[in-house]
């Protein structure tokens, strides 16, 4: 989705770019966690090499505050004829960035440059009962659209919707 042609978007607090395999380390503190790879839907990556082996800077954004990743955003693809094969984006956060609006200034920041660019803007999956993540998606300008039971991980699993 972001493609090679993303280079950055600087926000009033945040810098927005690429994900990196210098990222790895900061990136293992998100994707490392049991509890946000729970909420997220995700795998919880085990090691920092195993992070450097799924850095995909063509698919994933890393949001950085002062020099110091605190925050991801990565695409993936539908795949179900429901939901027209659409592309879709997930968030995660370090936990001591929670709570102070940076991936909603973050996501508000992708969605003016894309609607600026005219390009199609991906929908967002929450899990039922992610209030916080619920807030980012209403305040950075998603819409709920409905819940539907999709298979993560091979296992079905209920998710919001939001467009």
């Amino acid at each position: 989705m972001f493609g090679l042609d993303f280079t950055l978007l600087e926000t009033e607090r945040l810098l927005i770019r690429p994900i990196a395999k210098k990222d790895a380390a900061d990136i293992f503190e998100i994707r490392g966690d049991q509890d946000t790879a729970d909420w997220a839907g995700v795998r919880c990556l085990k090691s920092v090499d195993e992070v450097k082996s799924v850095i995909d800077p063509e698919r994933t954004l890393s949001i950085v505050l002062g020099g110091e990743v605190i925050g991801m955003i990565e695409t993936y693809s539908g795949g179900d004829e429901l939901l027209y094969d659409s592309l879709f984006m997930g968030y995660y956060m370090k936990k001591p960035h929670r709570g102070k609006g940076y991936m909603t200034e973050a996501l508000t920041a992708l969605w003016g440059k894309w609607t600026d660019e005219g390009k199609d803007i991906p929908m967002l999956w929450i899990f039922p009962g992610n209030i916080p993540s619920e807030k980012v998606a209403a305040k950075s300008g998603w819409t709920y659209q409905g819940s539907h039971v999709v298979d993560i991980n091979c296992h079905n699993q209920l998710v919001n919707f939001y467009y």
